[in-house]
């Protein structure tokens, strides 16, 4: 009785010790089902498709540096299901076309420039321009360093512009359909009074604004010149305007037939020393005051030999003007000249630097007269003349 009660308890506790041992193994499934469980759910939690990597805020900020075209994306490779816990984004390198561009080079993995703008960079600053020519100082002396005309150059203003200080433009006998502007320290010669001549309509036959040291001899300035109705509203100085310069002579020379509104045959404006010598003046028309020649308030000139004649004022306002010189600056200077025979006066202006003149219906300067000169056809005085000496010629 006392074995089979002993085994009845042997018994008993074997199967309490298999029931025990079920119990863990039950329990140890179940926690390593439960750690798979939440491995899997990680794994899927970090791992997303390129899509999901391109859409996302995170995936933005990992893409930021790659500048090339968005075209490449497509070459990033999806997640196997044997990696789906690992995975990252490579750059992504541009083409080997895209990378020989003749319009970009690489600077840096991530970043494309302008091979343009490279060399705008580092290129070197631009030369100074040169500085301009020296101002003359003196006049020129004529007929040493000669630039021809038509020799050497078709046309006048052509040699001008090529001129240095000190060249001579030398113009053969001709007309020449030209509107001239001056250079400083240069002399232009012509062939001679009738032989060389200028004659440009609608505009000044010579101008110079602001020059210096210039010789103008031996020519004519014939037909130039712009007046209201000619040529819109006019212009001053039909014949050679000066504005602003210095240091002008203009000598053995012809103003014929040129109009303005001021200063038909010539005006002078600021600057000084101007010297008109030897020449003649005659049958220019001003719609306004001067008819042969007007000089400005600010201006002083110097006039010998000279033959004002036959000029014209015609306004048809009629609210006056002097054919002859009008004459409103501080210093003028005429001396052994002839004003003769201008519409409606000969002269106007401050007369105390005229001297050994002949000035018709006028008085005053120093030995001056006003008698009838006695002109030939050309305007060179008969044998018979009283004012031999005066005048051109």
């Amino acid at each position: 009785m006392k074995q089979v009660s002993l085994c009845a308890v042997i018994m008993g506790g074997s199967l309490v010790v298999v029931i025990a041992f079920g119990l863990l193994v039950s329990y140890s499934f179940a926690q390593t089902d439960s750690s798979s469980s939440s491995s899997t759910s990680v794994s899927e939690s970090t791992t997303s498709s390129p899509d999901e990597l391109l859409s996302s805020p995170s995936s933005t900020s990992m893409l930021e540096p790659i500048t090339s075209a968005s075209s490449d994306q497509s070459s990033i490779p999806s997640p196997t299901s044997s990696d789906q816990t690992s995975f990252s984004q490579e750059p992504i390198a541009t083409s080997s076309d895209e990378v020989s561009s003749s319009n970009t080079s690489i600077v840096s993995p991530f970043t494309l420039t302008s091979t343009a703008e490279s060399a705008s960079s580092s290129a070197a600053p631009l030369p100074s321009p040169p500085p301009p020519p020296p101002a003359p100082t003196a006049y020129p002396i004529c007929d040493q360093t000669i630039k021809n005309v038509p020799g050497d150059y078709p046309a006048i203003q052509a040699a001008i512009d090529a001129a240095s200080i000190g060249d001579t433009i030398k113009v053969a006998a001709g007309t020449y359909n030209e509107d001239l502007t001056l250079k400083s320290g240069v002399c232009l010669e012509g062939a001679g009074i009738d032989q060389t001549i200028i004659s440009k309509s609608g505009a000044s036959g010579i101008a110079g604004n602001g020059v210096s040291y210039v010789i103008i001899k031996g020519l004519t300035v014939k037909n130039s010149g712009c007046a209201p109705g000619i040529c819109g509203g006019g212009g001053d100085g039909g014949g050679i305007v000066l504005l602003g310069s210095n240091n002008v002579t203009v000598q053995s020379c012809r103003l014929s037939g040129n109009v303005a509104v001021n200063g038909g045959g010539m005006l002078v404006s600021g600057g000084g020393n101007v010297t008109v010598d030897h020449c003649l003046i005659d049958g220019n028309t001003a719609r306004n005051i001067g008819g042969g020649m007007v000089v400005q308030s600010n201006s002083t000139m110097t006039l010998a030999n000279v033959t004002v004649v036959n000029n014209v004022w015609s306004n048809p306002l009629g609210n006056g003007g002097v054919g002859g010189i009008s004459f409103y600056g501080p210093d003028l200077q005429i001396k052994n000249s002839i004003l003769w025979g201008n519409t409606s006066q000969d002269f106007s202006g401050n007369g105390s630097g005229i001297s050994n003149s002949d000035i018709g219906g006028w008085s005053g300067g120093t030995a001056n007269t006003s008698v009838d000169p006695n002109f030939t056809s050309d305007y060179r005085l008969q044998a018979s003349s009283p004012v031999a000496g005066m005048g051109l010629y």
